[in-house]
Order: structure tokens, then sequence, then C-alpha cells
């Protein structure tokens, strides 16, 4: 880890930031699909419906990636970030207040945008600003937030639901 030492407090920031951000999205993605069986139950959802909420999360956080390229182009890879982030987060929160199928489809449809825009926004600023020789190391400590995101979405699930 000497490379790390070398970069500079801005390349940190940036990093720890986005790992950050990929740590949370790991952390909502999984606990979504731990709670499934939760919404089944509960509102008496098939399976097909619990699915649709996933997956139209995705398709909005495809539609998210393009948008927020175009707006990190428009405003900065930083507002950029900062916009989706706030996006997401808001949406991540409304989402846990939702009293049915239909509005948990579109807080995460909504919420979506932003993940889906924090990914790229976050991994063109990181791109552009941690150093060329220590990018791939950067990017791969970044990606790996993903897992511990995952991790920390089975223990807090463990806790709520214990």
């Amino acid at each position: 880890m000497d490379w790390y030492r070398e970069i500079s407090k801005p390349e940190k920031r940036t990093l720890w930031g986005c790992f950050a951000g990929w740590a949370l999205d790991g952390v909502d993605t999984q606990v979504f699909s731990l709670v499934i069986p939760t919404l089944i139950a509960t509102w008496g959802i098939g399976k097909g419906q619990a699915g649709l909420i996933g997956g139209a999360t995705l398709v909005a956080g495809a539609l998210g990636g393009l948008l927020a390229g175009v707006l990190s182009d428009r405003i900065g890879r930083v507002k950029a970030l900062q916009v989706t982030v706030i996006w997401f987060s808001l949406f991540t929160f409304l989402s846990a207040f939702a009293q049915n199928f239909e509005q948990l489809l579109v807080l995460k449809s909504l919420q979506g945008l932003g993940f889906g825009g924090e990914w790229t926004a976050g991994a063109v600023l990181l791109g552009e600003t941690i150093r060329a020789k220590h990018r791939g190391k950067a990017m791969g400590i970044v990606q790996s937030a993903w897992g511990f995101g995952w991790a920390g979405a089975v223990l807090l699930y463990t806790i709520v639901f214990s």
C-alpha cells in the first residue's frame, strides 16, 4: 500500500467518497433482496411484482447513468456526484415509508436514477482525479466497496430482523 501514501489529499477524498457511495449502493441493493420475502408476506404481492421493483430500479439506474453523464459535462463531475447522491439518498429514505407496492415501485425507480447517476459521475470523477499510475488500484478498491456494502446489509438485516 505504498502507493496510497503517494496520492494527494484530494485523491484520497475522492477515493473514499466514491468508496462510501458504492458501499451504500451495495447496502441498498442487498437489503432490498433480503426483505423481499417480508414484502411478499406483508403486502400480499407476488414474486413477479417484487422482481419488478428490483428490475425497475436497475433499468432506472441505466437511465440515471446516461443522464448523469450529460449532467457531469454540463455542471462538472463533483456537482453531478453531489446531486446524484442527494437524489439517491432522498428516494432511499422515502422508500422506507412506502405503504404499498405502487409507492415502492415509483420510489425505487426514482432512487434508481440517482443510483445509476452516482456510479457514472463517481467513476468519471475517480478516473479524472486519481493519477494514471494509481488509477487501476483505486478503482479496484472502490469496486470492492460493493461487497462491503452487501456484508453491511446482511449485518444490518440480522440486527433489525432478530
